[in-house]
Order: C-alpha cells, then sequence, then structure tokens
C-alpha cells in the first residue's frame, strides 16, 4: 500500500506534468491572470503560510501562484533534522486542492537533490541532511516518499512567460554558458544529462551572473521583455 506522504507527491506529479498552461517546459499565462511569483522558500513553512495567505486563491480564479526552491532548509530544526519536506508537502497539498492556480519551477538545489550533486551550507551537506530528515521522519516508508518527491521535482517546468513579456524562472545561465546550452530545451523532454553539471536545465538554474549584455541576449533568444528570478542572495530578505 501507498504511503499517504508519497502518494500525494505523486498526486502532485501528475499535475504538473498535465498542466493546462504547460507547453514542454514553459508555463504560458494570459493577459487577464494575477500572478504572485514567489524568491525561494527553502524551507521556511512560516514565510510559505504567509504567501499563501497574501494569494488568497479562493478569492478569485485568476490569481497564480508560482513556487520554486522549496526545500533544503537553511537551518536546521531544534531536532537537528531538516523539515523542508513539511513546506513541500504543503505546497504539493496546495497544488492539489488548487490545480489551476498553483504552479511549480525547477531549482538548482532540486537539481542537487535530483542527482546528488552535494551543496555545502555551513559545511553541512544539505542533500545528506535533507535524506537522513526523511529516514528520520518517515522510517520504513523514507525510500517511497523520497522517491515521489524526486518524481515531483524532475518534472517541473524550467520557466512560466506572460504576454506582456515577463518572464520567469529561478534563474538564468551565466554569460559564459551561453555557448553550450540547448536552447531548445524548453521545447523537448528533459535528459538525465540536463540535470549535470554544464548540463542545459542546471545551467538554466545555478546562474549567479547578470550583465546588460547576456540579459539582452536571452530577451531577444525568447522574446523576453522584463525577467523575474529567484536565487539570487538579498540581505535585507
Amino acid at each position: 500500500m501507498t504511503h499517504p506522504v508519497a502518494q500525494t507527491f505523486k498526486d502532485c506529479a501528475e499535475l504538473i506534468v498535465a498542466d493546462k498552461n504547460r507547453k514542454g517546459n514553459w508555463l504560458y499565462f494570459d493577459k487577464d491572470d494575477y500572478i504572485i511569483f514567489t524568491g525561494d522558500i527553502h524551507g521556511h513553512l512560516q514565510n510559505l503560510t504567509r504567501i499563501i495567505n497574501h494569494a488568497d486563491l479562493g478569492k478569485d480564479p485568476r490569481r497564480k501562484l508560482i513556487l520554486h526552491e522549496i526545500i533544503h532548509a537553511d537551518t536546521s530544526s531544534e531536532e537537528g533534522i531538516d523539515r523542508s519536506v513539511e513546506a513541500l508537502l504543503r505546497a504539493a497539498r496546495l497544488k492539489i486542492s488548487h490545480p489551476q492556480q498553483v504552479f511549480f519551477l525547477i531549482a538548482n538545489h532540486d537539481i542537487a537533490q535530483i542527482t546528488g550533486n552535494e551543496i555545502l551550507k555551513r559545511d553541512v551537506g544539505v542533500c545528506k541532511m535533507f535524506n537522513q530528515s526523511l529516514d528520520a521522519i518517515f522510517g520504513p516508508a523514507a525510500n517511497e516518499v523520497r522517491e515521489a518527491i524526486l518524481n515531483m521535482l524532475r518534472n517541473q517546468p524550467l520557466a512560466a512567460r506572460c504576454p506582456n513579456g515577463a518572464f520567469m524562472a529561478h534563474s538564468v545561465p551565466d554569460p559564459d554558458k551561453l555557448d553550450t546550452i540547448d536552447w531548445d530545451i524548453f521545447n523537448r523532454p528533459y535528459k538525465q544529462e540536463d540535470f549535470h553539471r554544464n548540463g542545459t536545465v542546471y545551467s538554466w538554474t545555478w546562474g549567479h551572473v547578470h550583465d546588460e549584455e547576456q540579459l539582452e541576449r536571452i530577451s531577444k533568444q525568447l522574446d523576453v521583455k522584463l525577467f523575474f528570478l529567484g536565487h539570487k542572495l538579498i540581505q535585507t530578505g
């Protein structure tokens, strides 16, 4: 029998793949949609709750909430484990209850968890901490839950766009990656190599550098007028 948490992530993954707004690895929105695009969540359940309350999805079906970078808490809980799975579970349940209003985009910490390519924060491997936390929380069902999470993460689209030229993604490739990426990534299924270092999805989610020439080139290639990105550290929050 499938663990109920694993089933929730499986159901969410199916909705992500079948999104009516999705074409390839794009999400397309209408000019009348009211879009709330978040920054990185990183397991902060209180911030996620504030975002959900602000979105007030029941008020108007045109309200759309785009979430990304939910896993890997910046600080562990008092028990010494990463409880960001709770934020991911809440987001998955929200998608199930509002399938046409809640959307996800793939991010670099998702890529790390999918590939096992570790990220260190304060000398702690966040992928290892996340896996250990799943073991502690779910016990014998941990592997089933973990596989369902990974399936959900790897099925997320790469970017969203609006008719006015607004573009939303976790990040964009650094300038030195623009000649090596596959620009057709938005129109074809992901390949496993896309997720690994120097792969196209990796490059789209790990970029830190933003300069005028780079953004102008992406703008012309993808017909973008305005970029909305996460990933960048903002000291003031």
